[in-house]
């Protein structure tokens, strides 16, 4: 499947090292679940509408009004500017606090009335959302009777999995992944929100003002050890948004490419610490959990996307040697800097 560098880029975009290499560790709190893991219907039927309304698939016929529902759903993305970002974190935080559509009703009702995006655009947020939430609620009861126990099966399945497989590790791999991108300890668990279905690419972290990040996880995206995975992805991106400052690796790439001349939309600058994220949720799983375990990257070919292998073929080698533990931290990232650097721009479309 060949993908345009916009479409690349809204797939990967959700989102002084003296120290040296990776094995130095320092331990998490221990005994305490860092994930929390749920099903929540409400927002299981959203993303299940966000789903075809980002689409062109047939709409399935088994809840009454879904057509309905799909069409404003396809609104908010015209008018949000998109069907990932704009007014749908404020959406989702809504969504993330109620058990049903009626309290999503009440909870946009007190949502700000408009935001600003990051290109400086001002987006209308509450009616449109409000809207969508009356959209969902009137579809909510058949949802509920012919579709949700499935999902709520499917969901209890997928968190067994977890427990028998992740958490075990869980506390090893939070402690695995922070000490190597030098991320902060969590201060609460990471809500994570098991969907049976999702939009396109099949993972999400959102947040409002309070910087804490929330994650939405797809399950039919995501068979075995790939769900691992991108719970690792997503929550590394939790993470990053706790500490923007020294000593994480993620921020002084990016700052380190600005510093160097690149601009805010040069892809390095955009998706060279993203790709980061990909290799060590990658490592993480294969050397903690799965041995045969291979990376989201490149099972769905994020490391080969024309516009990203170029910078992939300079990152993913050098953070492997970095946690094998064959140079220091900054070591890796000035091998990574100056390998960027020197990738050519892609030529404008």
């Amino acid at each position: 499947m060949k993908f345009t560098l916009t479409a690349v880029l809204l797939f990967l975009a959700a989102f002084g090292f003296q120290q040296s290499a990776a094995a130095q560790v320092q331990v998490t709190k221990a005994n305490r679940e860092l994930l929390d893991v749920r099903f929540n219907p409400v927002m299981d039927l959203s993303y299940m509408v966000r789903k075809y309304a980002s689409s062109k698939a047939e709409l399935p016929k088994d809840i009454d009004g879904f057509a309905e529902a799909v069409g404003i759903a396809r609104q908010l993305n015209t008018e949000f500017g998109s069907w990932l970002g704009g007014g749908w974190p404020t959406v989702d935080a809504a969504l993330a606090k109620s058990k049903n559509s009626s309290e999503a009703m009440q909870e946009l009702s007190q949502a700000p009335e408009t935001i600003t995006s990051r290109q400086g655009k001002t987006i209308r947020v509450r009616d449109a959302a409000v809207r969508y939430a009356k959209a969902l609620n009137a579809i909510e009861a058949s949802y509920l009777k012919n579709v949700g126990p499935q999902h709520q099966a499917l969901a209890d399945k997928t968190a067994a999995y977890i427990a028998k497989a992740f958490q075990p590790k869980e506390q090893k791999c939070f402690d695995y992944l922070r000490n190597s991108l030098g991320l902060p300890d969590p201060q609460s668990r990471i809500p994570v929100f098991l969907a049976a279905e999702t939009p396109w690419p099949g993972a999400f972290t959102f947040w409002t003002g309070n910087k804490k990040g929330t994650v939405v996880i797809s399950i039919e995206s995501h068979p075995g050890s790939m769900l691992l995975e991108a719970l690792m992805h997503e929550a590394i991106h939790a993470l990053d948004l706790e500490k923007a400052g020294d000593g994480n690796v993620l921020e002084a790439l990016r700052s380190r490419l600005k510093k160097a001349g690149m601009g805010e939309n040069d892809v390095a600058v955009v998706q060279g610490a993203h790709l980061l994220v990909f290799i060590q949720a990658g490592e993480t799983v294969r050397r903690l959990i799965d041995p045969s375990h291979r990376h989201y990257g490149d099972v769905r070919g994020v490391y080969q996307y024309a516009a990203l292998q170029p910078l992939a073929n300079i990152a993913l080698p050098v953070w492997v040697d970095y946690l094998d533990n064959k140079f220091s931290r900054e070591e890796a990232i000035n091998k990574i800097v100056d390998g960027f650097l020197k990738v050519p721009k892609p030529a404008s479309p």
